[in-house]
């Protein structure tokens, strides 16, 4: 990954959650982004190509908190909140700490966007979660 100073330090499980083949998101944009051309596929973007839609997207990519609860076989997902682009480094330094004192003992799922569209997204047991029996909520 490129390492420019003015630019915040990104943890390695960030970079993979956002580079990595789970989520296509950026690698997509970096190998459209390229010319095509006449009768041949565009080529997989390299890792310098990754790195620069990765610094492109990541930025101005916002954060949607959702507590997973489970009822009988039904699993559903109750917004917990919101972060704005910026607003999250915490989430970002420390998301296990972070999340357990911002909303707790929970399993909470932390979804990244560009604008509307969906990036990725990944799932923390918080405080300890064991199981939906650990949750207030019962």
């Amino acid at each position: 990954m490129m390492e420019h100073s003015d630019r915040p330090v990104i943890p390695p499980w960030l970079y993979k959650l956002f580079t990595g083949h789970q989520y296509p998101y950026i690698r997509r944009l970096a190998k459209f982004s390229k010319p095509r051309r006449e009768g041949e596929d565009r080529a997989e973007p390299t890792r310098d190509e990754i790195d620069v839609k990765f610094w492109e997207v990541f930025p101005r990519c916002r954060v949607k908190a959702l507590q997973e609860v489970k009822a009988g076989m039904i699993v559903s997902f109750v917004e917990l909140g919101n972060f704005e682009p910026g607003a999250y480094q915490e989430l970002v330094d420390t998301p296990e700490e972070f999340l357990f004192q911002t909303f707790g003992k929970k399993k909470i799922k932390i979804n990244f966007y560009d604008d509307e569209n969906f990036v990725c997204t990944i799932n923390f047991k918080v405080g300890g979660w064991a199981s939906h029996d650990d949750d207030e909520e019962g």
